[in-house]
């Protein structure tokens, strides 16, 4: 610390203590005249008393921050200090009052003698009054100084023993000594230790080092690397204490040197003993690494594994096709529905609509005869209807209707009345004929009804062309009228109806040309491919805690592109162009309820699995949180602290300097104390440990009811042990599986005409299967549909005359994969003791492998480990992100993570005056004593509490799917370090 330019600190509190200091009578009132000695005097003893008060301040601030009380005690002592709120800072001016009292002396000048006093202290009244009296309070930039008052000190004026006045003064000095500087920042510090995962502090910096841990490891683990503890409480142990270095540097701008050091030589063993060697790195390689790490530069935050191969992080892309979805829904599709959709464009609703207009009426002759008296004796009456042909009134139907046909007809209804009249003996006859016309036309109009196609103009339409050239609708008129028009005397008799006509309306169908359907599909397939490679991208992180639904995505991203991909032409060529447009919409339309439905399952995982965390104290909201927070971390950097008197450089030492899982005794470190102490206990239990077990099977559900496990989980535990343990039940129950899949595949090649005989058919399912060797690698294939795929294409080869085109060879291949997925699973007894004993193996291994990787890393170690653990990361763990089971997006595992800890003994110090003064502030549990009332005995007034923490997090997890997931495979999904019970 530079000194140079300095004014002496004991000067300037004489300064203060002149221009500050009150002094008023002690019967208050106007000050007496005073004699020039005892003015004197009276001066001499206030400038005394001035040091007194600066000299008892500094060493009740060092003794404070030796033994900061922090928690007061149930004394008569402690519950004073508790009382005020703040027992931190009563202690500090009770002992500033003690220190004062102890020192005051008197002084004598010119015959005349000051003697300062304050009361003694004899019970908690006493303690109370002392506390009022003095008040010490921090000033100055950054809280590096106190000001210091004690009131009403008493300044009794003597001559020759004999009193001659008496004094009341309250001297203010203000100290130089960041003593509340360093209590506030330790109380700062244990707050970010107390903070919880999503706020700023120890559980978010840890949980964001261990998110970067687990990933790395277990995208190396899903990539094969022989990783069997994803996260270990040895990686909780370098994460905490890594955490809690930059929650020094962010409080103090400084960390413990000797604990930075010790994380960076942890984090590098702790990589280096179960990841780099089993992954190729010779026994030199580790030790030069572990040596460069240990040789650092200060501040280093080297990360052997980090600094090699660059995580995925959470907020990765992770991109997600329709895929096989595409498949799924094409299967249902042109098996349940292509048949009705490709009918509808040839499908024509056919009216008939019958318009009268232009009527007019007629009438010829009399109805009486002229004169009175005529009485009508009889009527007769005759009607003639006449129908000729005639023109159709002009007009068009609305959209979307169309005339097909139209024809007039005049109707003339004649009346011819005849009425006998008598008068007298006198007879007459009159004739009246009336005669009414009118227009009629005969309309038949036609709506296409076209199915999903879009609404666009079709040509030809009512003749033979277009695509395929096919006939159309070329035969809807001609059908249309033989319904609803008849010949030339129906029509007539239609024309003159006066009544309903009827039946109106009929449906006629046209014809489709035989090669549509095939035409169709080949189309579909090519849309089909394209659909497929529809992809989305979203965070592998809002993946894994369900935040966003892949399935969701993927339909709104085919909503979007749907005008695009059914690339609807302007003009349709023809109806069977139509129909080709129609049968794309109406698949696009089945991939997006496929989807959907898809979407609407994760829904259910997602329940399931918030019932799960619930159980835990967790839930998906939480981990989304924790998972966002991490990802605001900061690095903070050293710095110093501005204050009274220049620049503060604090220096931060923690005992022991890393919290290790171990018991260290106190003789290792520097305590004074004896004995042993546990700094760290955690424990880490990863969810899912196997898809199939407890966890997992009540979030995805059990394919297959009561005791049996999927053919495809079982197929991975039996592969995963291959090389670890054998276990003969296993094998035969998988092997049981295929082979009834196998005898389904040969009843589908018999039904496809395949094959001559039973012999030809079986040894097509053989070369199908036979690019998998192991019993457990084609049980796999055979429930990925890679292994139907394989027989269908040795099928095709061998017997191509069997199938005419892409309609019979999808047919093949959908129902090979129907038998291959519909059957039997796997007794989940034979798989369970199966997977358990390769974990034990595996665990052992690993063990045994990284005891000598630690001592000593050779190649030979190396080759062993990977020789006995090729495929130790295989055993299956970790949950499916659905859709399962036929396929899933990604897979997903969570560990829940606890820490508990702290330091034996936290110290902070700062430059306190000139060279080599130090303020030291302490905490280590101790008991914080003071002999308040003078009798030789230490009173408990509280307590310094440890530094100390407790937290909790969450990681999750997102690989590819496929592989065997990840997640810990040690048999140790419940990792619990050895003082965990203790703490």
């Amino acid at each position: 610390m530079n000194e140079r330019a300095r004014v002496p600190f004991a000067l300037l509190g004489v300064v203060l203590l002149v221009g500050s200091a009150s002094i008023a009578a002690g019967l208050g009132g106007t000050s007496p005249t005073r004699e020039p000695a005892t003015e004197a005097a009276i001066e001499q003893g206030r400038t005394s008393l001035g040091g007194t008060v600066h000299d008892a301040t500094r060493t009740a601030a060092r003794n404070v921050a030796a033994s900061p009380v922090v928690a007061p005690a149930n004394t008569t002592l402690g519950r004073v200090l508790a009382a005020t709120g703040d027992p931190f800072r009563a202690a500090l001016e009770l002992r500033t009052y003690l220190a004062v009292r102890d020192r005051l002396s008197a002084t004598t000048e010119r015959g005349v003698t000051v003697d300062p006093s304050l009361p003694a202290l004899r019970d908690s009244a006493d303690i109370d009054a002392a506390l009022s009296r003095t008040t010490v309070e921090p000033v100055g930039a950054n809280a590096t100084a106190v000001r210091t008052t004690v009131a009403n000190v008493t300044l009794t004026a003597m001559r020759d023993g004999r009193v001659i006045d008496r004094y009341a003064v309250s001297p203010t000095m203000t100290v130089q000594t960041p003593v509340f500087a360093l209590h506030e920042r330790t109380r700062t510090y244990q707050q970010r230790l107390d903070s919880g995962a999503t706020e700023p502090g120890l559980a978010r910096r840890a949980t964001a080092r261990l998110y970067g841990v687990a990933w790395a490891r277990g995208l190396t683990q899903y990539g094969g690397g022989p990783i069997a503890n994803v996260v270990s409480n040895q990686h909780v142990a370098v994460a905490t204490n890594h955490a809690l270095l930059a929650q020094q540097r962010a409080t103090f701008g400084a960390t413990d040197d000797t604990g930075r050091r010790a994380v960076r030589v942890a984090a590098a063993r702790a990589a280096g003993t179960d990841l780099l060697a089993a992954t190729g790195q010779s026994g030199k390689q580790i030790q030069e690494l572990l040596a460069g790490v240990d040789a650092a530069t200060p501040g280093s935050t080297l990360d052997p594994v980090a600094a090699a191969n660059p995580p995925i992080t959470p907020e990765s892309a992770l991109n997600v096709s329709v895929g096989e979805q595409a498949t799924t829904a094409f299967d249902r599709f042109v098996t349940t529905d292509l048949d009705a959709v490709l009918a509808a464009p040839y499908r024509v609703t056919v009216e008939r609509r019958r318009a009268v207009t232009d009527s007019a009426t007629t009438t010829a002759g009399r109805e009486r005869p002229t004169g009175d008296n005529w009485t009508l004796v009889g009527t007769e009456q005759t009607d003639e209807t006449t129908v000729t042909d005639g023109d159709a009134t002009v007009g068009s139907p609305v959209n979307p209707w169309h005339t097909l046909a139209t024809t007039g007809r005049r109707v003339a209804e004649t009346t011819r009345t005849e009425r006998r009249w008598r008068r007298n003996h006198t007879t007459h006859t009159t004739v009246e004929t009336t005669t009414q016309t009118r227009r009629v036309s005969i309309r038949l109009v036609g709506r296409h009804d076209g199915g999903a196609a879009p609404p666009v103009g079709t040509s030809p339409i009512h003749e033979r062309g277009g695509a395929i050239d096919g006939p159309n609708l070329a035969a809807v008129e001609r059908r249309a009228k033989t319904r609803l028009l008849g010949d030339e005397q129906d029509l007539d008799a239609l024309a003159a109806r006066t009544t309903s006509d009827g039946t109106t309306q009929t449906t006629i169908r046209g014809e489709q040309p035989l090669e549509l359907r095939d035409w169709v599909y080949r189309d579909l397939v090519r849309l089909r491919e394209r659909v497929a490679n529809v992809s989305v991208a979203v965070e592998r992180g809002a993946v894994g805690t369900y935040q966003v639904n892949p399935s969701d995505e993927l339909a709104g991203a085919l909503r979007a592109r749907r005008a695009r991909l059914v690339d609807r032409p302007d003009e349709y060529d023809g109806v069977a162009d139509r129909a080709r447009v129609a049968a794309r919409g109406a698949y696009l339309d089945a991939v997006i309820t496929e989807l959907e439905r898809r979407a609407d399952d994760r829904d259910g995982v997602k329940e399931r699995l918030a019932g799960l965390l619930a159980a835990r104290g967790l839930s998906l909201g939480r981990l989304r949180s924790i998972m966002a927070a991490r990802s605001q971390v900061t690095t903070p950097t050293s710095h110093s602290i501005s204050g009274v008197g220049g620049s503060y450089s604090l220096d931060v030492e923690g005992v022991p300097a890393y919290l290790t899982l171990a018991s260290v005794n106190r003789t290792q470190t520097d305590s004074l104390r004896e004995g042993s102490v546990r700094p760290l206990a955690a424990r880490n239990t990863n969810i899912f440990t196997v898809p199939y077990g407890d966890a997992a099977d009540g979030i995805v559900g059990k394919l297959f009811g009561g005791d049996r496990v999927r053919l495809r989980s079982a197929a991975r535990a039996l592969a995963a042990g291959e090389e670890l343990a054998t276990h003969e039940t296993l094998e035969a129950d998988v092997e049981t599986a295929v082979s009834r899949r196998r005898r389904g595949m040969r009843r589908v090649l018999r039904r496809a005409g395949v094959g001559d005989s039973r012999s030809d058919r079986r040894r097509i399912v053989a070369a199908g299967l036979g690019a998998w060797e192991t019993v457990a690698e084609r049980a796999i294939a055979v429930t990925e549909n890679r292994g139907p795929d394989a027989v269908a294409a040795v099928a095709l080869r061998r017997s191509p005359g069997s199938f005419d085109g892409p309609a019979d060879r999808d047919d093949l291949r959908r129902s090979l994969r129907a038998v291959a997925t519909d059957g039997r699973g796997v007794p989940e007894s034979s798989v369970t003791p199966h997977v358990e004993r390769a974990r034990q193996m595996v665990g052992k291994l690993v063990k045994q492998s990284v005891g000598r990787a630690a001592n000593q890393t050779t190649t030979a170690v190396r080759e062993r480990l990977e020789s006995k653990t090729g495929k130790l990361a295989a055993v299956p763990s970790g949950i499916p992100v659905t859709p399962v089971p036929s396929q899933w997006y990604a897979t997903a595992n969570i560990w829940d993570i606890e820490a508990r800890g702290g330091y034996d003994r936290f110290a902070v110090s700062v430059r306190n005056g000139g060279p080599g003064r130090r303020l030291t502030y302490v905490r280590d549990g101790s008991t914080v004593v003071i002999d308040w009332n003078g009798d030789g005995e230490l009173e408990r007034a509280g307590t310094a509490t440890a530094v100390t923490f407790a937290y909790r997090t969450a990681v999750v997890v997102v690989v590819p799917p496929g592989g065997q997931g990840v997640g810990d495979v040690d048999g140790n999904a419940d990792e619990r370090s050895a003082g965990w019970g203790e703490r």
